[in-house]
C-alpha cells in the first residue's frame, strides 16, 4: 500500500510555486507505477534561458519502461497511453462554490520512452535537436497538482506499472543583488507513484478492451455515490489501486525572514489530497500539525537545554503551498521562526487529515468514514535568499515520509473515465 519510488500505473506531481500505478507499494522504496501525480507548477507565461534557448520555467517529465514481472511482451515502440488530469486548489468563498477546476488531456509515448511538456501551454524545445516535447492545454489556474494513469487503447484505466516521471521548477528573473536580471533557481522532485493490487495481471496499453477481469490488467472503476460518476478507487482491493495514507512526517527548516545576515529562508508545505471531486464543490481538508526540535543535550532544571512542541492546523480546498508563516492564518505563525524556536531545524507531524461536513456540501468521506479520514501527500519546499528578491536565490524541495496506515479513498474526476459495459 502506499506511495513510494517506484514505477507506477498511476502518477502524480504535487505541485509548488516558483515565485520568491498499480502492484503493492512498499512505502520508501522505489518501483516503477500505473499512476504518477505531481504537486506544483507556475504557468505564469515567464521563460529563462536553458540550454540556449527560453524555456518555460516548469518542466515536467513523464517517461515509461516494461512492467517488472509481467507477462506482456514490451516491444520497441509500444505505445504508452496516459490520461492527464490538471486539479486546482478551490477558492473558499461562496461565489466559487468551493470548486477544485480541473483541466484534462492525453499524452501518448512509448516503452523506454521520454516526453516532456511545460505547464503554460507551450512547446519546451532546444536548438539543432529532435524535439521530444508535447503541447498540453494550460491547467485554469497557476499552482496545483497533476495527476495521471495509463489506459489503453479504448481509454479505459489499466494496471501498467511502468511509469516515472519528474517535474524540474526553475525560478524567475530576480530584481536586486549581483545577479539581478537572471535566473539562480532551480529544483527538483520526482513524480509520487501509485501501483494496483498485485493480483491484477499487467494490462497490454496497445489494446481496446473495456470489460475489467483478471486477466486483462483493467482497473476496475465504480460510481461515485454521490455524483454517479466513474472513480478510480485507492483502496488496494481488487482490481483497484493501492492506498495512500493520510499522515506525513517532514524535516522543516523554520523560517527567518529577517534579522541580521545577507541570506536568510522561507518554508513552505506543499499539501493535497486525493479525496478530490473534481469541478464540482468540495469540503476543506483539515491538517493538524505539530512541529517539534530540541537542543543537542537532555534538559534537565540546570541548563538551557530543552525539546520543545508547537502544534497548530491548517486547512486546504484540494491543494495548498503555505509558508511556516502564514500558518494558521496569514502572518500569525511567529511561533515558527528559528528565533521562537531557537533552532533552525526541526521536524514537523501533519495529520491525520480529515474532512468533516461543512455548508452542506456533500463531499463525504470514502466509504462513510465515520472519523472523515482523508489522503494527504506533500512536500517540503525551502526558499533561501533575501527579502527584496522574495527569497528566491535558491531553493530545494524535499518529499515527506508517510505512517504506513492506508487510508481507502477515491479520486472522482469529471470525466475522462469511460462508462461500464452494458
Amino acid at each position: 500500500m502506499g506511495a513510494s519510488a517506484r514505477t507506477g500505473a498511476c502518477a502524480c506531481y504535487a505541485g509548488a510555486r516558483t515565485d520568491a500505478s498499480s502492484e503493492p507499494i512498499r512505502f520508501a522504496r522505489t518501483r516503477q507505477r500505473d499512476r504518477i501525480s505531481e504537486v506544483y507548477w507556475r504557468p505564469d507565461g515567464t521563460t529563462v534561458l536553458v540550454d540556449g534557448v527560453s524555456t518555460a520555467r516548469t518542466e515536467i517529465e513523464i517517461g515509461a519502461v516494461c512492467p517488472p514481472n509481467t507477462s506482456v511482451v514490451c516491444f520497441e515502440h509500444m505505445p504508452v497511453k496516459v490520461r492527464f488530469h490538471w486539479v486546482c486548489p478551490g477558492d473558499q468563498t461562496v461565489d466559487s462554490k468551493f470548486v477544485c477546476n480541473e483541466t484534462n488531456f492525453d499524452v501518448n509515448l512509448t516503452v523506454n520512452g521520454k516526453l516532456v511538456f511545460s505547464a503554460d501551454g507551450t512547446r519546451i524545445t532546444a536548438a539543432g535537436l529532435t524535439d521530444n516535447s508535447v503541447r498540453v492545454p494550460a491547467p485554469p489556474c497557476k499552482n496545483g497538482y497533476l495527476i495521471g494513469w495509463v489506459i489503453n487503447q479504448a481509454d479505459a484505466p489499466i494496471k501498467f506499472d511502468g511509469l516515472i516521471g519528474d517535474a524540474v521548477i526553475r525560478g524567475g528573473t530576480l530584481t536586486s543583488g549581483i545577479n539581478a536580471n537572471s535566473s539562480t533557481a532551480v529544483t527538483a522532485y520526482r513524480g509520487i507513484t501509485i501501483q494496483a493490487n498485485p493480483g491484477l495481471a499487467t494490462g497490454d496499453p496497445s489494446l481496446r478492451l473495456t470489460t475489467p477481469t483478471t486477466t486483462n490488467g483493467l482497473i476496475t472503476t465504480t460510481a461515485d455515490p454521490i455524483t454517479n460518476g466513474r472513480s478510480l478507487v485507492f483502496d488496494g482491493g481488487p482490481g483497484h489501486y493501492q492506498a495512500v495514507t493520510g499522515t506525513l512526517y517532514g524535516d522543516v527548516k523554520f523560517g527567518r525572514t529577517s534579522g541580521p545576515g545577507a541570506v536568510l529562508n522561507d518554508t513552505l508545505l506543499v499539501l493535497m489530497t486525493l479525496d478530490v471531486r473534481s469541478n464540482r464543490p468540495n469540503s476543506p481538508t483539515f491538517v493538524p500539525l505539530e512541529f517539534f526540535n530540541e537542543s543537542k543535550a537532555l534538559p534537565s532544571s540546570t541548563d538551557p537545554n530543552f525539546e520543545m512542541l508547537t502544534s497548530t492546523s491548517f486547512e486546504f480546498l484540494c491543494w495548498t503551498q503555505v509558508s511556516l508563516a502564514d500558518i494558521p492564518h496569514p502572518g500569525l505563525g511567529t511561533n515558527l521562526t528559528q528565533q521562537y524556536q531557537g533552532t533552525r531545524k526541526g521536524i514537523v507531524i501533519a495529520g491525520p487529515a480529515e474532512k468533516d461536513p461543512f455548508i452542506g456540501i456533500n463531499d463525504p468521506a470514502y466509504n462513510g468514514d465515520p472519523n472523515g479520514l482523508v489522503t494527504l501527500i506533500g512536500l517540503v519546499q525551502t526558499n533561501e535568499g533575501t527579502p527584496a528578491n522574495s527569497f528566491g536565490e535558491r531553493w530545494y524541495i524535499v518529499e515527506m515520509y508517510n505512517n504506513s496506515f492506508p487510508i481507502p479513498t477515491r479520486y472522482v474526476p469529471f470525466g475522462g473515465l469511460p462508462l461500464p459495459p452494458t
